[in-house]
């Protein structure tokens, strides 16, 4: 897994075990945070084998204490507090969420909690002291920052796994979307209260994002994207992309004008650009700019600045390019960042299972019958 953001002034770049943090103006590597090799011997951070509200004693110990001694870790979702204060990374192998504070210390890791189930999706609360996770099985907790030792909380779960969730700015609504379609909007606190649901994709919801306090972004294998006022669980307009869309990043351009970068699952030509503007009261799209970046597998795309980058694998290795339309980064640049990654072998997620497998019985069964009518009546 690989994470691709930016949180001005920061362009952050993470795989495997390492984490870089680059200003994309003067194109200098502020810092970077190397995962230990093994979370159970850190030194002096605590190591807190704690279990949720809903789980036995014994039985969670030991099963968390199982996943931990078990290979590496290897980074799965990195999230940054909207105040740059703190960064969340989870792993895999070693299952885990692992809590940095960024300033003053520079990249200080403070917590290391062990999880039951690998991550799916991580975000912040809007002051970065709480932290909602979301895992492989449809399940969202709710995580202390301050208090590293308290039990994660179990707000929500969905029978299929999650692949993204949000706070809404008011932080009144946790939204999450499932490999099931669907789009789920619940209270929070009061989890159990269901505010509502935005009904339409017809194949996995794969990203979520917000063009406003009001407004919602959401991408689907179902070739869509799609607008949505989130409250009122009504659908605002629908795209339709050139193929299934993974990911997406937005730039702002000026009031009410964004410029948009949907990543899809297609080879080569796999980054959609569109332009994205208020009409009167409706928004529209300009037409469809397809972008080619040959011989990789696109995994993650980001706008940083005025560039849009576009991190993928070749022969299992990273690679980062630019679109060509961009301004222009030095290619010794591009190198430099490659070549800090260049001992980790990446080969990236098969996505092709995120699909619905659908079975078709009976045509089968009509077949036999008509079969076995011919037969009884020779």
């Amino acid at each position: 897994m690989t994470s691709l953001f930016y949180s001005e002034p920061e362009f952050v770049i993470a795989l495997h075990k390492l984490i870089i943090f680059v200003n994309p103006n003067d194109l200098q590597i502020f810092k970077e945070i190397t995962v230990p090799d093994d979370l159970t011997k850190c030194g002096e951070v605590k190591f807190v084998i704690s279990q949720t509200e809903d789980e036995g004693d014994e039985g969670s110990k030991q099963q968390q204490q199982e996943n931990l001694s078990k290979e590496s870790p290897i980074i799965q979702h990195v999230k940054l507090s909207s105040n740059s204060q703190m960064l969340a990374v989870t792993t895999s192998g070693q299952k885990a969420l692992l809590l940095y504070k960024l300033r003053p210390e520079h990249g200080k890791l403070i917590s290391i909690r062990p999880l039951t189930r690998a991550s799916s999706g991580l975000v912040f609360s809007k002051n970065g002291k709480r932290l909602l996770v979301t895992d492989k099985t449809g399940d969202c907790y709710e995580y202390d920052c301050e208090d590293t030792e308290a039990k994660p909380k179990l707000l929500l779960g969905h029978l299929s796994i999650v692949y993204d969730v949000l706070w809404s700015a008011d932080e009144k609504y946790i939204i999450t979307c499932d490999r099931d379609d669907k789009i789920r909007v619940s209270h929070y606190p009061n989890t159990h209260d269901i505010h509502g649901y935005c009904l339409g994709h017809k194949e996995f919801v794969s990203a979520l994002g917000f063009l406003n306090n009001d407004i919602l972004i959401s991408v689907s294998g179902d070739k869509s994207l799609r607008l949505w006022d989130f409250k009122e669980s009504k659908q605002l307009k629908k795209l339709d992309l050139p193929a299934p869309g993974l990911k997406f990043s937005l730039r702002h351009l000026e009031t009410d004008k964004y410029q948009l970068a949907v990543l899809l699952y297609q080879p080569n030509k796999c980054v959609a650009l569109y332009e994205m503007y208020r009409s009167r009261e409706e928004w529209e799209f300009s037409d469809c700019q397809l972008l080619n970046f040959p011989d990789i597998i696109g995994f993650n795309l980001c706008f940083a600045g005025e560039r849009l980058y576009v991190a993928g694998a070749v022969n299992q290795r990273l690679s980062l390019q630019v679109d060509a339309n961009s301004p222009s980064a030095p290619k010794y640049w591009l190198q430099m960042v490659e070549d800090q990654f260049k001992d980790f072998e990446w080969q990236p997620e098969d996505r092709s299972s995120w699909f619905k497998k659908k079975y078709d019985n009976v045509s089968d069964y009509l077949e036999r019958k008509q079969r076995r009518i011919e037969e009884k009546k020779n």
